[in-house]
């Protein structure tokens, strides 16, 4: 499915009147785009409408593992701020209830009754959390990957976009190069497609006039085998789903 601003206001409008199913979708896109103007201490924009499709439906596998998959990033942020940054403040008790609140995010996802396809994911969601430092299987997934970088000296940023849906990588890619406020530029960013964890394409992006990506220029393979599920990270590899931006 395309996903164009109307799909997005639809899809709000929806969440908004109540339908879980549309604020699981909403949820999930909105942690595939670009974060501006955020800080440690404040929530992610997805978390209200997975909160609330998971609040609608407690039994909600995909809703589940998005949430815990969204905690899990959050922490990582704080990780990454923390690791580089030591003088920042930040709240140890927010820090401490977005921890337990993916650890009971995670058992309850394994509680639903996941399939074959999910393990690996939520053995790596596992070993981020530290609640098991079990060896996840690495070549589980097929996905795609946008990874770019920004800035240089003491102030050098990475950023990565994974999905495992074309139409909603796409667009999100697109959302991340067409801002110029993240300095992510096209030219700077790589696409690659991995099919059961091995990449089979790499490309740079080539771009529009109007600065979007020109994907009828990108080669870019459909996904066989095991599509990496919405949410979860790539095992072995560190990657959240959806964006992800980290200092270095």
């Amino acid at each position: 499915m395309k996903i164009t601003e109307l799909t997005m206001q639809r899809l709000e409008g929806a969440a908004k009147s109540g339908d879980r199913v549309a604020a699981t979708d909403l949820g999930r896109l909105l942690g595939m785009m670009a974060i501006e103007e955020w800080e440690p201490g404040q929530d992610l924009p997805e978390a209200r409408w997975l909160r609330a499709a998971v609040e609608a439906a407690p039994g909600d596998r995909d809703a589940l593992m998005l949430w815990a998959g969204q905690r899990a990033k959050q922490l990582s942020y704080f990780k990454t701020s923390l690791d580089l940054n030591p003088w920042h403040q930040i709240d140890a008790e927010v820090f401490e209830q977005l921890r337990q609140e993916a650890h009971e995010l995670y058992t309850r996802a394994r509680a639903v009754g996941v399939g074959s396809e999910h393990e690996a994911g939520l053995d790596e969601l596992a070993t981020m959390l530290g609640v098991d430092d079990k060896a996840p299987a690495e070549d589980a997934y097929s996905y795609y990957l946008l990874h770019g970088e920004a800035g240089s000296g003491s102030m050098a940023y990475t950023m990565t976009v994974v999905g495992s849906d074309s139409d909603e990588f796409k667009w999100a890619c697109d959302q991340v190069i067409t801002n110029a406020d993240l300095g992510f530029g096209g030219e700077d960013s790589t696409f690659t497609a991995y099919v059961d964890g091995v990449a089979v394409h790499s490309s740079n992006l080539a771009l529009r006039s109007d600065g979007r990506v020109d994907w009828h220029a990108i080669a870019v393979p459909d996904l066989t085998g095991v599509r990496l599920p919405a949410g979860l990270p790539v095992p072995g590899r560190g990657l959240h789903y959806g964006f992800f931006v980290a200092e270095e």
